[in-house]
């Protein structure tokens, strides 16, 4: 079951500050995610276009904890256009889409504050990071109770 009926198309990925070029530490009461994967909590990728693949990353959000909201994080090692879309991934095998866009971006640090459209807390964070062939980036999701 696909629960598309709050998609944030109009909401966009913000500089978190023009001058910062790192991921920091999270706000008290929050805390980063781990990748699913690899149970790190700042990713970096190569986009490989070519082969059309790697562009999907999973966070696992920690059971037992309740969460109000989350924050994305992306700091693109080049200068190009990224499609981004966050979803979020429910018990029930459902999934909500919270963040769609294509951004240009810079080297700087992106940031985009999101919450589920359900209000159900789902159990994995995924983001698709689309875009130039090599492009590479470093990405993060902290969850805040």
């Amino acid at each position: 079951m696909l629960i598309s009926a709050y998609l944030l198309m109009s909401a966009s990925l913000v500089t978190a500050n023009p001058s910062r070029t790192e991921l920091s530490k999270p706000p008290k009461n929050c805390q980063y995610l781990k990748q699913v994967a690899t149970n790190q909590t700042h990713i970096r990728k190569s986009i490989d276009s070519i082969v059309g693949h790697n562009f999907d990353t999973d966070f696992a959000v920690p059971t037992g904890e309740s969460f109000r909201s989350y924050k994305a994080s992306m700091l693109p090692e080049n200068i190009g256009n990224h499609g981004v879309t966050i979803n979020l991934k429910y018990p029930d095998n459902s999934v909500s889409t919270a963040f769609r866009k294509n951004v240009e971006m810079t080297r700087k640090l992106y940031s985009l504050d999101f919450k589920s459209p359900t209000k159900a807390q789902p159990y994995q964070i995924n983001l698709n990071i689309n875009g130039g062939n090599k492009n590479t980036y470093t990405i993060a999701v902290i969850a805040c109770k």
